[in-house]
């Protein structure tokens, strides 16, 4: 089976048109199945890092004047939807990694005083109970 075709086998006839044959690419040959179109490049997902994101952050934030937010915005190609977007992480403290380690740690020493309370709880807890146990068997006695 022959895979490869003219150019002519793709053109439908058309009295309207211009002749081909005198063109240098009326005998090209097209290999099947290969598409002679133009393909689309599609646009890949834009990654920002975090001192990009504060940068344009403290641009918006010093933005006085009406139009300037707007005006970094087009520089930039960017959405005001995307600055909110950056604000909410700011708040979350996922943009900045040091306020990120600080509240880290903070968390970790919470949580190491949290555990030693809670075994001074039980301790306090057990000397009441033996206490009142105590407390108990000399009052049966009297």
């Amino acid at each position: 089976m022959n895979r490869e075709k003219t150019a002519e086998a793709f053109v439908e006839p058309d009295g309207d048109r211009r002749s081909t044959e005198g063109s240098t690419n009326a005998n090209k040959v097209i290999p099947f199945g290969i598409d002679p179109e133009v393909e689309t490049c599609k646009r890949r997902k834009r990654k920002f890092s975090k001192e990009y994101k504060l940068k344009i952050l403290k641009e918006t934030d010093e933005a006085t004047n009406q139009g300037q937010i707007g005006q970094i915005l087009r520089r930039e190609g960017l959405y005001s939807s995307t600055i909110s977007y950056w604000r909410r992480q700011l708040d979350a403290g996922k943009l900045d990694k040091k306020c990120q380690d600080n509240k880290d740690k903070l968390i970790h020493d919470l949580s190491k005083k949290n555990r030693k309370l809670q075994r001074e709880l039980n301790q306090a807890k057990l000397v009441m109970e033996a206490q009142k146990k105590i407390l108990q068997v000399f009052e049966s006695e009297e």
